[in-house]
């Protein structure tokens, strides 16, 4: 059964879509709507355009897998003109869901083509690079750790993006990871303080919500320390402020905003395309953003400001394997 707040917001939709100025969306996320993370992104982000351009969202939180075939379904017959399904899971039903359907559909986090559907490959990787040259200059036991949701192809390359980008840095850096949970922040603050105890100094946690008991367990090692700091990064998502915000030099984040804006735009016109789509830094959608309250040394600052490019033009290369 859809929930009373859905079928409000699908009201709204249809009487929109109906006076012919902007499409009706619909947006299907895996998690929950406020997680601080790539769920709340995506709502944010969809709300942006909406304020813009006047279109109306119909959103549906924590979908599971196995129910998103219908819900996707329900979103077209409910008059959306565009739905995006939030996640890399959400592939294969989305595609299910196009077939002979009017109705456009997207899936955010996914880099497989499939026909009838856009995939949207947000590419943390790069920012992930720059990230993992400010770990590698930073750090001072030599031991990084990265904490991923799932093993997802996105997360792995964020994971290859940051060791590259360390081991640039720092050849001799040694990186641990583990997948954890998006969700779970005390597995997540386990982990982190497993790895704190291991030796490791800089942790960049790419877990959503569950972010949290990173940093949690950031702020209360270092203050049982009188020297040498342990240090955290933002994925996906801005965690340059809050408590923890003085042992955050940076964040890999992603404006959903723009790429968001690019389908409804399209999705108006008559002008949308199936296939891949790669957002990156090249497109200013996945993009490093500092923490200004963290002093950095002008010379690390301006190493990493200037990978940019090569990175963009592909002359710094993220590992495949």
């Amino acid at each position: 059964m859809r929930s009373i707040p859905r079928l409000l917001a699908l009201s709204f939709a249809l009487s929109f879509a109906a006076a012919g100025e902007a499409p009706a969306i619909g947006l299907l996320l895996a998690g929950s709507a406020t997680d601080q993370g790539w769920n709340q992104l995506a709502k944010e982000g969809l709300d942006a355009v909406a304020k813009r351009s006047g279109a109306r969202v119909a959103m549906l939180q924590k979908v599971a897998q196995d129910k998103a075939g219908d819900e996707l379904r329900a979103f077209a017959a409910d008059g959306c003109a565009l739905v995006i399904a939030h996640g890399y899971e959400f592939l294969t039903p989305a595609a299910e869901a196009a077939k002979g359907a009017k109705c456009k559909y997207a899936v955010s986090g996914a880099d497989v083509a499939k026909p009838g559907i856009a995939t949207l490959d947000f590419d943390l990787s790069q920012a992930s690079y720059q990230v993992g040259l400010i770990a590698g200059r930073l750090t001072t036991t030599g031991k990084l750790g990265y904490l991923g949701g799932a093993p997802f192809p996105s997360v792995q390359a964020c994971l290859r993006g940051f060791t590259a980008g360390a081991k640039a840095a720092n050849p001799k850096v040694e990186v641990v990871s583990a997948y954890t949970s998006w969700d779970d922040r005390e597995k997540n603050k386990a982990q982190a303080e497993a790895f704190i105890g291991q030796g490791v100094d800089v942790l960049y946690p790419n877990v959503d919500a569950a972010a949290t008991g990173v940093l949690e367990a950031v702020v209360a090692a270092n203050a049982k320390r009188t020297t040498g700091k342990v240090l955290a990064f933002g994925c996906v998502g801005d965690r340059n402020g809050g408590e923890a915000g003085a042992f955050v030099p940076a964040s890999a984040v992603i404006a959903f905003e723009a790429a968001f804006q690019r389908l409804a735009d399209e999705t108006a016109k008559g002008t949308f395309k199936e296939g891949v789509r790669r957002e990156g830094l090249a497109s200013g959608t996945c993009v490093l953003r500092w923490n200004p309250a963290f002093v950095i040394a002008p010379a690390i600052k301006a190493e990493v400001d200037a990978a940019a490019a090569p990175l963009i033009a592909g002359t710094i290369a993220i590992p495949a394997q």
